[in-house]
């Protein structure tokens, strides 16, 4: 399992459009934090506005901004496999196709939660950055539990990670994957929203959302643990089907 977990990771680092879109999300995470957030504030609030909550706002916020760039690196990680037909010798190299698609999960979950946790980091910094800058700003004392969230952002890194793993595992195409996973969330769930109403919180993107308590298709959110669970178990159910279609269909 060590050797697999090595040879994804090399697969992972050598790939250029990994570090384009890394700087990219990190550049933007960074625009976001310091100009919108931190110099002109959240809607043009005056500097008296800055609230207690302002640097867990952030971590909110920029963390799923971060993880989407991240998700993308995740699904040509793993969609350029079968674009390039590289998966006969990932394959070939192990006697386990469990095995090889296990340690995939575990390097894209890595990644995902080392890249989310650096972006809030750099979110948060340049935040109070963009405070520095603001004339007459003073920013309260500030309530944020870090193990907690710390541990939040892993599970939602994490899950994401598995989500941008899983949609280009099952489709085995890299633009429908980058389409399926741009668009359901942004489209589909936002209508079916409309149809579900408050029970729009049990969706899959929207209840793994609410684990940072935010969410773009419903008011009401669930609590972050039981977002995790909902979030969790629709992980687990796609995560066995697709489990069973890399094991059972053909590699090319």
């Amino acid at each position: 399992m060590l050797a697999n977990l090595k040879a994804e990771f090399r697969r992972l680092l050598t790939i250029r459009s990994t570090y384009i879109l890394m700087l990219v999300g990190a550049a933007i995470t960074f625009f976001f934090s310091f100009w919108i957030e931190g110099f002109k504030g959240i809607s043009g609030s005056p500097a008296s506005e800055l609230r207690p909550t302002a640097i867990q706002e952030i971590m909110n916020n920029s963390v799923g901004l971060g993880i989407t760039f991240a998700c993308i690196v995740v699904i040509l990680f793993m969609a350029h496999e079968y674009r390039y037909n590289t998966i006969m010798y990932t394959l070939t190299a192990t006697a386990s196709r469990t095995r090889a698609l296990l340690a995939k999960a575990i390097v894209a979950a890595i990644f995902c939660i080392v890249y989310g946790l650096l972006a809030t980091g750099l979110a948060i910094g340049a935040y109070l950055l963009g405070v520095s800058f603001r004339d007459g700003a003073s920013l309260p004392a500030q309530e944020v539990d870090i193990l907690y969230n710390l541990g939040k952002i892993a599970f939602y890194c994490a899950s994401y990670a598995l989500v941008g793993l899983l949609v280009a595992t099952a489709t085995r195409n890299l633009v429908g994957s980058i389409a399926l996973f741009m668009i359901y969330p942004t489209t589909a769930e936002p209508l079916l929203g409309l149809l579900l109403k408050d029970n729009a919180k049990y969706l899959p993107i929207t209840a793994l959302d609410s684990t940072m308590g935010v969410s773009a298709t419903t008011a009401t959110t669930l609590e972050p643990g039981k977002a995790m669970l909902v979030s969790g178990l629709y992980i687990t159910i796609a995560g066995l089907i697709t489990w069973i279609l890399y094991v059972k269909r053909d590699a090319n």
